[in-house]
């Protein structure tokens, strides 16, 4: 084993970069501060059973709303109309586009929900499934077991699933002969 001189290793030392001062040397480096990630919400989500129209039936769907999700969530994630994957399904909603929920009152386990003069552009079986997806989406709602229409604050007759009309409060069982099995 050969063994190379002290010199030899100082001259590679240095070509190498490595100081030969014995004291470190104290650098002044700035750092900006890392860029704001943003945090996922924090809120609780439900997933909520909300019915839409595919073919000649109303389906269950499942859509996560903010927690606890009321009746007006409810609503009102029904009448923003259907989604993306909801569309590629074939569903669609038979609730006219411009549809405004003007209000929601609750009376004990009824709703009175009034609707803009908007929602009076259907007529025939698309009303009869726009009241239906009303009508299942509201009652799947804790505490919901009936719901009363008003059209601007005046209190109208709806449908059933047999066209028949009627000016009391309906149930979803008015409506269970339309429910499909969801695609």
């Amino acid at each position: 084993m050969k063994w190379f001189p002290f010199g030899f290793l100082v001259v590679v030392l240095a070509a190498c970069g490595v100081p030969l001062e014995a004291e470190p040397e104290i650098l002044d480096i700035t750092i900006d501060e890392p860029p704001q990630v943003a945090e996922p919400p924090t809120e609780d989500l439900e997933a909520v059973t909300l019915y839409l129209a595919g073919g000649e039936s109303v389906v269950p769907v499942t859509r996560d709303l903010p927690s606890p999700a009321d009746v007006v969530v409810v609503l009102e994630s029904l009448f923003d109309g259907v989604t993306e994957p909801e569309s590629r399904a074939g569903l669609r909603t038979s609730i006219p586009p411009e549809t405004r929920l003007l209000g929601v009152e609750q009376v004990g386990s009824s709703i009175v929900v009034d609707l803009g003069r908007e929602f009076t552009a259907v007529g025939g079986e698309q009303e009869i499934m726009a009241v239906a997806q009303i009508v299942l989406s509201a009652t799947g709602v804790a505490g919901v077991e009936s719901v009363s229409f008003e059209i601007e604050t005046v209190p109208t007759a709806v449908p059933v699933s047999d066209g028949a009309l009627s000016d009391d409060a309906v149930t979803a069982h008015e409506y269970a002969d339309l429910v499909q099995a969801p695609p």
